[in-house]
């Protein structure tokens, strides 16, 4: 688990700054391909509300241009960036206290 911790956390803090990259360049192209390999492995590990969130903006990416998705891949931000975070916090956790 704490390999797969490890690499989540890797995996998602450098989709998050691509992401942000994306957003502020208006790169659409780049921002669809973040959002495919976000909904591959987030939906993994995440809540159901929000694994369904990702996976119904990925798909509403498809057919949607920047102006349309940029709202709602914002107001996904901090859950993404709550995400990170929660396990973050768990694997420090666990590599302080190993059992």
């Amino acid at each position: 688990m704490l390999n797969l911790a490890q690499t989540f956390v890797s995996s998602l803090e450098n989709d998050l700054q691509s992401l942000h990259l994306a957003l502020k360049t208006q790169d659409m192209a780049a921002l669809r391909r973040l959002l495919h390999t976000l909904k591959g492995y987030v939906t993994f590990l995440c809540k159901d509300a929000l694994g369904q969130q990702l996976i119904a903006l990925e798909a509403r990416s498809r057919g949607a241009d920047f102006a349309q998705l940029q709202p709602q891949v914002d107001a996904m931000l901090p859950a993404l960036n709550g995400l990170h975070s929660e396990v973050l916090h768990w694997k420090t956790t666990v590599l302080q206290n190993p059992s």
